[in-house]
């Protein structure tokens, strides 16, 4: 099926703003001047033209039509008689009556809805000849429809065996005559044939499926656009209509399992960006690919939290060198988003209704001990040690007491945000059975969502407008996120020539973080602790025998007040002019801004052990900004069989980023109300760097490009695409300032040859290989510099004599005038296959990824020095992924209407480091208790966990290890540490399956991992004695002892077991999981009824997201987004699952409304 549907230096960029605002103005008045043209009452239909060709094939003319109208051709590819020309001239004459003229003296016929014509041929008459016997006959009458419900006006309904055939009329009705015992195949342009047996009956309804290939739909991929069929290299799409069923925040969660190569990680936070990966790690740094929206560019995932979902209408994923067109920001894949528009010459707006309301709930709470258990737990400890078991607040003797009330409970004076409390002894009574304490920071959660938009259009302009508001709290008490915005995409025609349009999306979000510890707190504190004392206070660990852990609740409950606020606009203006036939020019000016701002309070906590000593203002505020000028000639033609086309352009991209930070202590009040840092009675404090992230910094880089592609065919059979692209960054120095980045692909149509059966099994093969070369240039936009900040004297004092002192500067971070890019290049063999008359396709890519010059911090450089700085970026080594993408895609139709479709794609990939600078190896981040767990090394994958083998458990049930370095020593050392597990997956897959049947349709969802394993970090607090007298975990209740020896959980211990807490093989689980991540049931009702009442549509539907998942892992959720906050460095932490947010469970009632 078809559907015609010598460079300047970087600086000379800066001056280009002035032009910005002298073409924003231009554009902007040629919109308004596009608006006045808009009337209501036109249609396509009406719509006349003027057409000159002379000597050309029909697909030429559908070309010429399409350039002057938005109508969109469909037909089969053996349809068109090739060697056929024709000529036309008319002036000011309808579609049908051009179509009437052009198809004379053929057998070819045509049918018009909306702004789509289908060709198919004409019908052979019906032959007359003599019947040996009498065959009784009825009329049969029904309705074709798609799998929505909307009718397929044009569908071809014929008798099975014979000639006998109808079409459908405008609202998909027919009748046809045939015997009681026939069989009718009904065939529509783009839907899967269907056989339905008649079996006596008279009224026979069909609802057709999409056909899974959609060859002839026209993808976005980047600047320019091309007919999936055509398409050589990697590109990937996502069935927007099903993906956006599932409730998601962030628009890039909906790649999950449905895009092969592209693995997401997702978060339970809502408001939390997912972690997405395209094709392995190429790099040891952000991996976040380059998004593409409505021509904005960005590399934040964020800025996708702003976007409504059900806005977009189509997304897909550039995988291999198709990615190329985008240089040096590519080589972590692109994500391009298009958003809805409306249509010329509609008849009537279209108006969209969409909501939902519903609640999640944590899917798999964490089993931890109950008070009698942790009393056991303890006394088991001290007899292991031989120790009389005693305790402050279990009392002594053979069994431990549980008491009423917590003994020697006494509090320091501090103020509460609505009252003050003295010190003094405090009444805090314990729980029956203790306090559940992950259970008293969870919540059954409400969610709501609504959003409405309107399309419409008319022979001079076209528009849509949406807007949207969210409402998610979180599972975590005091946790959630909220969104509003609104959109305007609209193009208008100045003159025959000239168009010019924008996309607008404005959006304001309000996220509520909570306690970042308050999870990790949960698992440790006490379950003596109740969550308030007697008085009714928070209660907490003042008391002996308690530990130190925070009242998890009272944590979360103290900030609740605290908010992440943004205010994002992102959009591009445009105008397209056609030069002449063919060529066509676009100046785009995009871009987008972020204002954020944020607020944290610490509060005092005088109920606990270690209580805050001094509470705490910290407030941040922080803008961003974006803007690209794209200029781009475009050639297309056709000249007999051969199809050219080509693109051409240049873009000058600027980003700027300045952030403070500033923090005040001594706070007299806790009331929000007094939530000001003038109220502070500290010295203000702004700091450079908090947890390794950086918080005050103004920066800017910028980009400047040319590039260029062509896209070359012959008999729609034979496929050949070039492209180049020349970057120049400001984030590198030098001659390593510019690199320069081709590819190409090409594809051979075999089933389309002369020798190729056309009654086979395989109706369609096709063959595709693509090489290209990306880059990647995510890293701090002030790298090659050296910073140095002035500081107070507590950081930069500096003594020349040994008695005064003198304030200076300090180096904050060391620049390194060398970088270079991270280069990959990337090479990709796949092959399309579609069987059973398209009812099964199938698409396998086999991929080979080498990148080099690998980008990190070498903290070697500092770390012989006194230098307390930021170490510099330094390019590292070399990595290679090579691996499968495989999408499998059956759909039919089957007895009675029922209909069913099933998808399944499967990824995998093998990572592997092949250079590395002196083959050193790189370990993981240092901050985690006892040391980095993880590792990088040549010959193996980033990131693989790195620590000691147990081999059991010995005679007093501690951990047995492996001597990896043969020495025969009893006690371990450095060298008998060893590759313990590894986070990489050897395989990661979706399963989607649709299903319908007269109005009634149900989705089914799977997305899953295989093979990879996770860090569980818990265990260092929940399995250990690391803070004796806090809680643990449920699996101590399986540990050692001389009459359970069969386990793997050592023997209880009142000390630390410092050795056994370090990186080892008990920490690491598999993360393998199956998950049912969406199952909707709904119901259409039937168009005879919502014509009644008004309504284009209506449909009713029920949802679960996350229903279940099955894993052996024990912690909160398999599912881990790396632990680093910053870019640099962080895949060399994977796989780390330290405080994870739980994955809820959501279920929602939902309406779909059309008008």
């Amino acid at each position: 099926m078809n559907k015609i549907v010598n460079l300047s230096p970087l600086g000379a960029i800066v001056p280009l703003r002035s032009y910005f605002w002298t073409l924003m103005r231009v554009l902007l008045l040629l919109i308004g001047i596009g608006l006045g043209s808009v009337y209501a009452n036109s249609s396509y239909a009406q719509t006349k033209i003027d057409i000159d060709v002379n000597d050309v094939v029909l697909e030429d003319l559908f070309k010429e039509i399409q350039t002057k109208t938005e109508y969109i051709f469909f037909y089969k590819d053996d349809v068109l008689d090739r060697s056929k020309r024709i000529s036309l001239k008319l002036r000011n004459v309808k579609l049908d009556d051009i179509l009437k003229r052009a198809f004379r003296n053929t057998d070819l016929s045509f049918k018009i809805d909306d702004r789509q014509v289908v060709i198919v041929k004409k019908l052979p008459e019906p032959k007359i000849t003599e019947e040996p016997k009498l065959v009784l006959q009825s009329d049969i009458t029904g309705t074709v429809t798609d799998a929505d419900g909307a009718p397929l006006p044009g569908a071809n309904i014929v008798v099975k065996g014979t000639t006998n055939g109808t079409q459908t009329d405008f609202d998909g009705n027919y009748t046809i005559s045939a015997a009681a015992d026939a069989t009718l195949i009904f065939t529509y342009i783009g839907f899967a044939a269907q056989e339905v047996a008649i079996n006596g009956r008279t009224a026979i309804n069909v609802s057709m499926i999409e056909d899974s290939s959609k060859l002839s739909e026209v993808v976005v991929l980047g600047y320019a656009t091309q007919t999936r069929g055509d398409v050589t290299g990697s590109v990937a799409s996502v069935d927007i209509d099903e993906a956006v069923k599932t409730p998601v925040v962030n628009a890039a969660e909906v790649l999950q399992g449905r895009v092969t190569g592209v693995q997401v990680i997702t978060s339970g936070d809502p408001g939390t960006a997912p972690k997405i990966n395209v094709r392995g790690f190429g790099t040891t740094n952000n991996t976040n690919p380059l998004y593409i929206i409505d021509g904005v560019q960005t590399d934040d995932p964020n800025v996708l939290n702003n976007i409504n979902p059900t806005d977009i209408e189509q997304m897909n994923v550039l995988k291999d060198g198709a990615a190329s067109i985008y240089g040096a920001r590519a080589s972590n894949g692109v994500v391009i988003i298009t958003t809805k528009g409306g249509g010329y010459n509609m008849e009537k707006a279209e108006v969209s209704i969409d909501l939902y309301t519903g609640f999640s709930k944590v899917g798999n709470p964490i089993d931890l001990l109950n008070v009698q258990q942790h009393a056991d737990m303890i006394w088991q400890s001290r007899i292991n040690d031989g120790i009389t078991p005693s305790h402050p607040q279990y009392g002594d003797g053979a069994s431990p007491t549980i008491p009423s009330s917590i003994v020697g409970y006494t509090r320091v004076q501090s103020y509460d945000p609505i009252v003050f409390f003295p010190a003094g002894q405090v009444n805090a009574a314990v729980q029956p059975g203790g306090t559940d304490w992950v259970d008293e920071i969870t919540q059954t959660a409400p969610i709501s969502n609504a959003s409405i938009s309107i399309a419409n259009g008319n022979e001079n302009g076209k528009y849509f407008m949406s807007a949207s508001y969210l409402s998610r709290e979180g599972v975590v008490n005091h946790t959630g996120f909220k969104r509003g915005g609104t959109k305007l995409n609209s193009e208008f025609k100045v003159g025959e020539k000239l168009r010019i349009g924008e996309h607008v999306n404005f959006s304001f979000s309000n996220t509520s973080p909570g306690d970042s510890e308050a999870i990790e707190m949960a698992y440790r504190i006490s379950p003596l602790v109740p969550v308030r004392d007697d008085d009714g206070f928070f209660a907490g660990s003042a008391a002996p025998g308690i530990g130190n852990p925070a009242n998890p609740v009272a944590q979360l409950y103290r900030t609740r007040n605290d908010y992440d606020k943004r205010y994002t606009g992102i959009g591009d203006i445009y105008l397209n002019y056609e030069i002449i036939d063919g060529l066509s020019f676009k100046s785009t000016l995009a871009g987008g801004f972020e204002i954020f701002d944020s607020r944290r309070f610490v509060s005092l906590d005088p109920e606990n052990g270690e209580p805050i000593s001094t509470n705490r203002l910290t407030e941040r505020d922080q803008t961003r900004y974006n803007w690209s000028w794209t200029n781009i000639l475009n050639y297309n033609k056709k000249f007999g069989e051969h199809s050219i086309n080509a693109i051409a352009g240049i873009e000058a991209l600027e980003e700027g980023q300045k952030s403070k930070e500033v923090a005040r202590s001594g706070f007299l009040f806790e009331d929000p109300n007094f939530y000001l840092l003038s109220n502070g009675s500290g010295t203000p404090n702004v700091p450079t760097t908090v947890d390794n992230t950086d918080v005050t910094f103004d920066r800017k880089n910028t980009l400047y490009s040319l590039f260029g592609s062509v896209n070359y065919s012959y008999l729609s059979r034979y496929f050949l695409t070039g492209t180049l692209r020349r970057d120049q960054s400001s984030r590198f120095l030098g001659d390593n300032q510019t690199g320069v980045f081709p590819a190409v692909s090409a594809g051979w149509l075999i089933s389309d040859e002369d020798f190729w059966p056309s009654d086979g099994i395989v109706n369609r093969l096709k063959l595709k290989a693509s090489w290209g070369s990306l880059g990647n240039q995510t890293l701090p936009a002030n790298n090659p510099t050296i910073n140095i900040s002035s500081l107070s004297e507590q950081f930069a004092n500096y003594s020349f004599d040994g008695t005064s002192i003198t304030t200076g500067a300090l180096l904050t971070q060391v620049g390194n005038a060398d970088l270079k890019w991270e280069t990959s290049q990337t090479t990709n063999f796949g092959v399309e296959l579609s069987l059973f008359e398209s009812s099964l396709n199938i698409s396998a890519e086999y991929f080979n990824i080498k990148t080099k010059d690998l980008i990190t911090r070498d903290f070697s450089l500092i770390s012989s020095t006194a230098i307390d700085a930021e170490a510099p970026l330094v390019n590292l080594g070399d990595v290679e992924n090579k691996g499968i993408d495989l999408s499998i895609g059956y759909g039919n139709t089957t007895r009675g209407g029922f209909s069913y479709d099933l998808a399944l794609n499967l990824s995998h990939y093998k990572n592997k480091v092949t250079r590395l600078i002196n083959d050193s190896p790189v370990p993981g981040r240092g901050d985690l208790r006892n040391g980095s767990v993880t590792r990088t090394e040549v010959g193996d994958e980033i990131s693989f966990f790195y620590g000691r083998k147990i081999t059991g458990l010995d005679s007093n049930g501690r951990f047995m290890y492996e001597d990896i370095d043969g020495d025969g020593e009893s006690l371990v050392d450095g060298d008998d540490r060893t590759k313990i597990g590894s986070p990489h997956p050897d395989f990661t897959y979706g399963i989607n399956a649709n299903l319908s049947y007269k109005g009634f349709d149900m989705q089914l969802f799977f997305t899953g991992s295989q093979g990879n394993d996770v860090y569980n970090y818990s265990k260092v607090f929940t399995d250990f004695g690391l803070f004796f007298n806090s809680n643990r975990s449920a699996r101590v209740l399986n540990a050692w002892t001389p009459s359970n020896t069969n386990t793997n959980v050592p023997a209880l211990t009142a000390s630390y077991p410092l050795e056994e807490a370090s990186s080892n093989s008990y920490f690491v689980e598999d993360g393998s999981y199956l998950r049912l991540k969406n199952m909707q049931i709904g119901y259409t009702l039937p168009s005879d009824i919502t014509d009644k009442i008004g309504m284009g549509s209506l449909r009713i539907y029920l949802q679960g997201t996350n229903i279940f998942t099955i894993t052996d892992y024990e912690g909160f959720d398999p599912e881990v987004i790396p632990i680093d906050a910053d870019g640099v460095g962080q895949n060399l932490n994977l796989g780390i699952d330290r405080r994870v947010y739980p994955q809820p469970k959501i279920y929602t009632l939902g309406i779909n409304l059309k008008l």
